[in-house]
Protein backbone atom coordinates (compact mmCIF):
# COMPACT_ATOMS: atom_id res chain seq x y z
CA UNK A 1 0.00 0.00 0.00
CA UNK A 2 1.33 3.45 -0.89
CA UNK A 3 2.25 5.76 2.00
CA UNK A 4 -0.25 8.23 0.51
CA UNK A 5 -3.05 5.65 0.85
CA UNK A 6 -2.23 5.07 4.51
CA UNK A 7 -2.33 8.82 5.20
CA UNK A 8 -5.70 9.21 3.47
CA UNK A 9 -7.09 6.19 5.34
CA UNK A 10 -5.95 7.64 8.70
CA UNK A 11 -7.49 10.98 7.75
CA UNK A 12 -10.83 9.35 6.96
CA UNK A 13 -10.86 7.28 10.12
CA UNK A 14 -10.21 10.41 12.20
CA UNK A 15 -12.81 12.55 10.38
CA UNK A 16 -16.54 12.24 11.01
CA UNK A 17 -18.42 11.29 7.83
CA UNK A 18 -20.60 14.37 8.15
CA UNK A 19 -17.47 16.53 7.73
CA UNK A 20 -16.80 15.15 4.24
CA UNK A 21 -18.29 16.52 1.05
CA UNK A 22 -18.04 15.08 -2.48
CA UNK A 23 -16.31 17.25 -5.10
CA UNK A 24 -16.39 14.68 -7.89
CA UNK A 25 -16.65 11.07 -8.98
CA UNK A 26 -14.62 8.27 -10.48
CA UNK A 27 -16.56 5.57 -12.30
CA UNK A 28 -15.22 2.35 -13.78
CA UNK A 29 -16.23 -0.99 -15.22
CA UNK A 30 -14.15 -3.96 -14.06
CA UNK A 31 -15.10 -7.54 -14.96
CA UNK A 32 -18.61 -6.40 -15.94
CA UNK A 33 -19.07 -4.67 -12.58
CA UNK A 34 -19.96 -0.95 -12.48
CA UNK A 35 -18.03 0.80 -9.69
CA UNK A 36 -18.34 4.36 -8.35
CA UNK A 37 -16.12 6.33 -5.97
CA UNK A 38 -16.40 9.83 -4.54
CA UNK A 39 -13.53 12.32 -4.36
CA UNK A 40 -14.10 13.91 -0.97
CA UNK A 41 -13.43 17.34 0.53
CA UNK A 42 -13.41 18.18 4.22
CA UNK A 43 -14.92 21.24 5.85
CA UNK A 44 -11.50 22.98 5.74
CA UNK A 45 -11.60 22.76 1.92
CA UNK A 46 -8.82 20.19 1.52
CA UNK A 47 -9.58 17.45 -0.99
CA UNK A 48 -8.20 13.96 -1.51
CA UNK A 49 -6.15 15.32 -4.40
CA UNK A 50 -2.55 16.39 -4.10
CA UNK A 51 -0.59 18.26 -6.79
CA UNK A 52 3.15 18.33 -6.08
CA UNK A 53 6.00 19.94 -8.00
CA UNK A 54 9.39 18.37 -7.35
CA UNK A 55 12.08 19.98 -9.47
CA UNK A 56 11.57 18.97 -13.10
CA UNK A 57 8.53 16.74 -12.44
CA UNK A 58 4.97 17.27 -11.23
CA UNK A 59 2.70 14.67 -9.66
CA UNK A 60 -1.07 14.49 -9.25
CA UNK A 61 -2.32 11.96 -6.68
CA UNK A 62 -6.08 11.37 -6.45
CA UNK A 63 -7.85 9.05 -4.01
CA UNK A 64 -11.56 8.27 -3.91
CA UNK A 65 -13.86 6.10 -1.79
CA UNK A 66 -17.23 4.43 -2.38
CA UNK A 67 -17.34 0.94 -3.90
CA UNK A 68 -14.08 0.23 -2.08
CA UNK A 69 -11.22 2.59 -2.84
CA UNK A 70 -9.51 3.98 -5.90
CA UNK A 71 -6.14 5.69 -6.43
CA UNK A 72 -4.55 7.21 -9.50
CA UNK A 73 -1.13 8.80 -9.64
CA UNK A 74 0.03 10.86 -12.62
CA UNK A 75 3.64 11.94 -13.18
CA UNK A 76 4.47 14.73 -15.62
CA UNK A 77 7.77 16.00 -16.92
CA UNK A 78 7.37 19.70 -16.18
CA UNK A 79 3.96 21.21 -15.43
CA UNK A 80 0.79 19.16 -16.02
CA UNK A 81 -1.14 20.25 -19.10
CA UNK A 82 -4.04 18.87 -21.13
CA UNK A 83 -1.98 18.71 -24.32
CA UNK A 84 0.81 16.76 -22.60
CA UNK A 85 0.51 13.03 -21.87
CA UNK A 86 1.63 11.95 -18.40
CA UNK A 87 5.10 10.34 -18.30
CA UNK A 88 3.70 7.77 -15.87
CA UNK A 89 0.31 6.57 -14.65
CA UNK A 90 -0.38 4.29 -11.67
CA UNK A 91 -3.87 2.96 -10.89
CA UNK A 92 -4.86 0.90 -7.82
CA UNK A 93 -8.40 -0.31 -7.12
CA UNK A 94 -9.94 -2.34 -4.31
CA UNK A 95 -13.61 -3.07 -5.07
CA UNK A 96 -15.79 -3.92 -2.06
CA UNK A 97 -18.68 -5.64 -3.85
CA UNK A 98 -19.27 -8.60 -6.10
CA UNK A 99 -16.87 -11.46 -6.84
CA UNK A 100 -13.89 -9.07 -6.87
CA UNK A 101 -14.48 -7.71 -3.35
CA UNK A 102 -11.36 -7.16 -1.27
CA UNK A 103 -8.92 -7.86 -4.08
CA UNK A 104 -6.31 -5.19 -4.83
CA UNK A 105 -5.96 -4.59 -8.57
CA UNK A 106 -2.80 -2.71 -9.61
CA UNK A 107 -1.35 -1.36 -12.83
CA UNK A 108 2.30 -1.38 -11.75
CA UNK A 109 3.07 -4.97 -12.83
CA UNK A 110 0.57 -5.19 -15.67
CA UNK A 111 1.70 -6.21 -19.18
CA UNK A 112 0.84 -2.73 -20.55
CA UNK A 113 0.80 0.81 -19.18
CA UNK A 114 -2.51 2.57 -18.43
CA UNK A 115 -3.80 5.08 -20.97
CA UNK A 116 -5.55 8.34 -20.13
CA UNK A 117 -7.35 10.90 -22.25
CA UNK A 118 -7.64 14.30 -20.56
CA UNK A 119 -10.57 16.42 -21.69
CA UNK A 120 -9.97 19.09 -19.05
CA UNK A 121 -7.15 19.83 -16.63
CA UNK A 122 -7.36 23.14 -14.81
CA UNK A 123 -4.97 23.72 -11.92
CA UNK A 124 -6.10 27.30 -11.21
CA UNK A 125 -8.35 28.27 -8.28
CA UNK A 126 -10.37 25.18 -7.25
CA UNK A 127 -9.12 23.28 -10.29
CA UNK A 128 -10.89 20.64 -12.38
CA UNK A 129 -10.03 17.31 -13.99
CA UNK A 130 -12.15 15.48 -16.56
CA UNK A 131 -10.61 12.38 -18.11
CA UNK A 132 -11.22 8.83 -19.26
CA UNK A 133 -8.84 5.94 -18.71
CA UNK A 134 -8.23 2.34 -19.77
CA UNK A 135 -5.85 0.03 -17.99
CA UNK A 136 -4.93 -3.58 -17.50
CA UNK A 137 -4.90 -4.22 -13.75
CA UNK A 138 -3.45 -7.33 -12.13
CA UNK A 139 -4.29 -8.88 -8.78
CA UNK A 140 -1.81 -7.96 -6.06
CA UNK A 141 -1.89 -11.55 -4.70
CA UNK A 142 -1.84 -13.23 -8.14
CA UNK A 143 -0.07 -11.00 -10.73
CA UNK A 144 -0.80 -13.50 -13.52
CA UNK A 145 -4.54 -12.74 -13.20
CA UNK A 146 -5.22 -9.46 -15.00
CA UNK A 147 -8.39 -7.65 -16.12
CA UNK A 148 -9.09 -4.60 -18.26
CA UNK A 149 -10.76 -1.63 -16.58
CA UNK A 150 -12.27 1.41 -18.28
CA UNK A 151 -13.35 4.47 -16.40
CA UNK A 152 -13.91 8.17 -16.06
CA UNK A 153 -12.76 10.88 -13.66
CA UNK A 154 -14.88 14.01 -13.27
CA UNK A 155 -13.83 16.08 -10.27
CA UNK A 156 -12.87 19.41 -8.84
CA UNK A 157 -9.37 19.56 -7.40
CA UNK A 158 -10.74 21.74 -4.57
CA UNK A 159 -8.40 22.89 -1.90
CA UNK A 160 -5.36 21.44 -3.54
Amino acid sequence: MHKHHIGILCLLLATPVSALDSVGTVTAKLEGQDLTWQVLRQEDGSAMVQVTDIGPISMIDLSAFGDGNFYIGLVYEGSPAIEKAPAGITIDMRPDKGPLAGTIWKSDKAPSAPEMSLERLDLQDTGRMEASFTAVLCRNDDPAQCKTVTGRIDTDLAGR
